[in-house]
């Protein structure tokens, strides 16, 4: 059995809590295999509202990787938008990918992982200039929201956090032979081009971040951003 991998590309649709479901029929009937939902939360620029521990707006993070049929599932999904703006009101994001295991059983065959020999990955798919970035920033738990305030300040229009955790190790301390591993954060941040360089000169100032442990930030360029159902953000 062989599944080769083969160029594609990633969808990353990020709308308000319990849309993400929904959100997620209307790509499997395009063509979409499936995908993975996570929970998010964002946070209110009213700072009133923060300051009374209200300003947690909750999200859902909708990721699905497509091949050919990526081009039929946006649609669908742009559709499904311009439909019913305030269920889906958010953003989409299209990022490529250099290969994705396709299960193409082929009989008599062991189960075998190559990369397959397509135009696309001996020459590289087109090259898109991208407008955007996709920064992401993993730090310790409880320190996401001051981050936020952070970017925010240095031109970022906002951002989606997810909780995480970090891998166990040695040093991890144990609780009646449990370790307990460090809770993080994910802060997902989409920026123009201009304004990368700034918010992560910010990001670097971050004393937490200069700490063993103490966080990461990476970049990728986004291919194609698309706003749903009118989000301004």
């Amino acid at each position: 059995m062989s599944f080769p991998f083969i160029p594609s590309q990633l969808l990353i649709c990020i709308v308000g809590r319990n849309h993400g479901e929904p959100l997620m029929a209307v790509a499997k009937a395009a063509g979409a295999r499936g995908g993975t939902i996570a929970y998010g939360r964002t946070l209110s620029e009213n700072r009133l509202i923060c300051a009374l521990s209200l300003g947690d707006i909750h999200q859902e993070v909708m990721l699905t990787l497509m091949g050919e049929e990526s081009d039929a599932v946006v649609s669908a999904i742009c559709a499904a938008a311009a439909k019913e703006p305030k269920k889906y009101q958010g953003i989409a994001i299209l990022m490529d990918v250099a290969g994705m295991m396709a299960r193409t059983p082929s009989p008599d065959t062991e189960c075998t992982a190559e990369m397959t020999r397509t135009e696309s990955t001996e020459t590289g798919r087109k090259q898109m200039k991208s407008d955007h970035q996709l920064i992401t920033i993993i730090v310790n738990h409880g320190f996401a929201d001051d981050v936020m305030a952070i970017v925010r300040k240095a031109g970022a229009t906002g951002g989606t956090i997810m909780n995480a955790r970090g891998t166990g190790t040695a040093e991890d301390v144990k609780f009646f032979g449990i370790s307990l591993v460090p809770e993080k954060e994910m802060l997902f941040v989409v920026a123009e081009n201009e304004r990368v360089a700034a918010i992560l000169q910010a990001v670097e100032q971050i004393p937490n971040l200069c700490q063993p442990g103490g966080g990461i930030a990476y970049t990728m360029d986004v291919e194609k951003l698309i706003r749903l159902g009118g989000c301004k953000g």
